[in-house]
Order: structure tokens, then C-alpha cells, then sequence
């Protein structure tokens, strides 16, 4: 942003004008040495005024449910019970970070209100070898990437045998876990931890 022009002349009027003229030039001086603490304001008439000076911007700091409030186009919001960064604007609000996010190579489907979430946890099959896990925080916006890894090799009392994870029957909020042993035969009592990645909206 190039600042707007002004006219401003600190040596008017000038001592001979009127018969004290430097109480009005001191007003005029205190009124710029004021609003250069964070914007340019140059000394005399020309272009650049008015524009912030770098890192002088503050953002506003409230409430996550304020985000979208009215009046408040262009302008910067930490809330200050999620800890969280947005743009904020009348016809649209983008999330621009905060400390418990992930740094992924790709933004996620769906829009400036979507961002990346995770969940994990550890499960153990049922006497049928599969399991349905529930994700926490009311799952996801969208069908999650979810990995499986065996913490047991067997149910107690068949030895060790070769173990096969699969995860079937995703949903936003819910997958199935699946344990295959020796011969394709289901495995109960495998005990698994798992991880989940996915979107969510604000």
C-alpha cells in the first residue's frame, strides 16, 4: 500500500501570522509524533502517509465464537481460548493456524474452513478377530487416512503366528479393525494401536 497524500506543514502558521502562533504548530507536531508510533507519517506535504509501519499491526484477541462477528473484514483474530489464528472477513474466514496444528505438503479439500486433525488410540479385537473403533471429538468432516499396528503377535495360548491388520468399514466417525492370522483365520484379542488423519470445519 503506497499511503495516501497529505498536506502538513509544521511551520504553520508561521510566528509572524498571528501574535503566537507556537502553541497551534506544537499541537500540529504532538498529533504526527503520536500516530508515527505505528503508522508513516512524514514531516511535510507529500505521498506515504497514513500507511503502518512493518509489525505495527495488532490483531484482535478474543474468543474463538467471535471469529465470525460482524464488521470485521480483513482483519486478524488469536483467539484466546483455542490459541488459534484467523482471517477474518464478512464472506469468508480462513483459518491460518495455531499451536496444535500438523504441517502437511497439501491443503485440505474442502475450502478456508477446513484444516487437518489426528487421532489415535489403542483397541483389541473381539472374540471375532475384527473390532469397530469410535473416533474421538466427533470424528471427522470427511472420510480419515487410518494405519494399524499390531502391539500383539497372537491371542494368549496360539503361539506366534503371522499377523495381517486390515481396516475396513470407514466412516467420518467410525472404522473397523480387522486381525487375520495363520491360515486366514480371524484372531481375537489382538491388541493394536492406531492413528487417524482427517479434516475438520470450524
Amino acid at each position: 500500500m503506497p499511503g495516501n497524500s497529505c498536506l502538513w506543514n509544521e511551520n504553520s502558521p508561521a510566528e509572524t501570522d498571528i501574535a503566537d502562533a507556537a502553541p497551534i504548530r506544537s499541537i500540529v507536531t504532538s498529533v504526527r509524533v503520536g500516530l508515527t508510533a505505528e503508522h508513516t507519517w512524514p514531516t511535510s506535504t507529500g505521498p506515504g502517509f497514513g500507511i503502518h509501519l512493518l509489525g505495527s499491526a495488532r490483531p484482535f484477541y478474543d474468543v474463538q465464537s467471535n471469529v465470525s462477528s460482524a464488521g470485521t473484514d480483513g482483519r486478524l483474530l488469536v483467539t484466546s481460548d483455542t490459541s488459534r489464528l484467523f482471517h477474518v472477513g464478512s464472506t469468508g474466514t480462513m483459518y491460518l493456524g495455531g499451536q496444535n496444528d500438523l504441517s502437511v505438503g497439501s491443503a485440505p479439500v474442502g475450502g478456508q474452513r477446513f484444516y487437518w486433525a489426528t487421532e489415535f488410540g489403542e483397541g483389541k479385537t473381539a472374540p471375532g478377530g475384527s473390532v469397530v473403533i469410535s473416533i474421538p471429538n466427533s470424528g471427522y468432516s470427511g472420510i480419515p487416512f487410518v494405519l494399524v499396528s499390531a502391539s500383539t503377535t497372537a491371542a494368549a495360548g496360539t503361539g506366534s503366528i503371522e499377523m495381517v491388520m486390515t481396516v475396513t468399514s470407514k466412516t467420518a466417525t467410525v472404522f473397523q479393525v480387522n486381525a487375520v492370522g495363520d491360515g486366514s483365520n480371524p484372531t481375537a484379542n489382538v491388541v493394536f494401536n492406531w492413528l487417524s488423519f482427517g479434516t475438520r470445519t470450524f
